[in-house]
């Protein structure tokens, strides 16, 4: 049993250079195979082959049990790293740990979590594009109403400035109709006579 004890020992060491890369899921996953090899070959004990092997010599069946179990072992382990290989499961458990540890930790509401009304789960997860959807209307909405209020500002001037041209225009317009009125008072013969003097002069 003491090349079991120093091949659990190098397979640590193994495993303990893994974990420098792998990441906390992979590493408790390896674990949890680890400990399910172990308790299967708990069945593979000297006292179950001795029952059926009572003919052979104790020391000489021990060495072979001992030799059986290290390289089933072995063999069971090397499996495991080739199906962990081929599967790519190292990369995915990473990735799973750089996405949980992402996750903001101070949440103040609890994760969604499915309701088992489907109805109801849809009806969730198709309102979140129309209420960003909305959110960008409102956006929209409230740019243009500010756009709004701004040009109106900006014409308040030129507003000011019409109402005080008409009033000019208006007073202009008074005075030709006193002077037009002024002017129908007056016989059209002293004006004729005027305009004569005038350019005989």
């Amino acid at each position: 049993m003491a090349d079991s004890s120093n091949s659990d020992c190098a397979s640590s060491s193994k495993q303990a250079n893994k974990s420098t890369t792998d990441g906390i899921h992979m590493i408790h996953l390896r674990e949890a195979l680890g400990k399910t090899v172990n308790k299967c070959l708990e069945s593979a004990r000297y006292k179950t082959f001795a029952k059926h092997y009572k003919f052979a010599n104790e020391k000489a069946l021990r060495s072979i049990v001992s030799q059986f179990v290290e390289n089933l072992k072995s063999t069971i382990q090397s499996e495991l790293e080739l199906m962990i290989e081929e599967e790519n499961l190292l990369p995915l458990f990473n990735e799973l740990d750089d996405l949980i540890n992402d996750i903001p930790t101070d949440r103040q509401q609890p994760a969604w979590r499915p309701s088992g009304n489907p109805d109801t789960d849809v009806r969730n997860h198709r309102m979140q594009p129309k209420l960003k959807e909305k959110e960008r209307l409102v956006k929209l909405l409230q740019q243009h109403e500010e756009e709004n209020k701004r040009l109106k500002e900006a014409l308040k001037p030129r507003k000011r400035q019409l109402v005080d041209t008409q009033q000019k225009l208006n007073k202009k317009f008074k005075s030709f109709e006193t002077a037009a009125k002024a002017c129908n008072k007056i016989p059209m013969k002293d004006v004729q006579k005027t305009v004569n003097h005038l350019s005989q002069s």
